[in-house]
């Protein structure tokens, strides 16, 4: 099975100080971060795999990572009839 690992810069998405103690992002909606990231791989045939994705923030820039696999038409066993 075809997979491609990817890792996505959620842009705009930063970690700012609340407190001494604490930073926090920007409120942002989670289903339309992940239809940006579907859109990538759909015209290439693949699906982001959702059990694989993982928040990371580095630097406090959020990223999305995870694994697409190319989508495969599941294969049909034909019969012949006889007439």
């Amino acid at each position: 099975m075809e997979s491609k690992i990817f890792s996505y810069k959620a842009e705009g998405i930063t970690l700012e100080p609340l407190n001494e103690h604490c930073r926090v992002s920007p409120v942002f909606d989670k289903k339309e971060l992940l239809e940006k990231i579907r859109k990538f791989f759909k015209q290439d045939n693949f699906k982001v795999d959702e059990h694989s994705l993982n928040y990371k923030i580095e630097d406090g820039q959020l990223f999305i990572q995870g694994i697409a696999v190319k989508h495969q038409e599941p294969s049909s066993i034909g019969f012949m009839k006889s007439n």
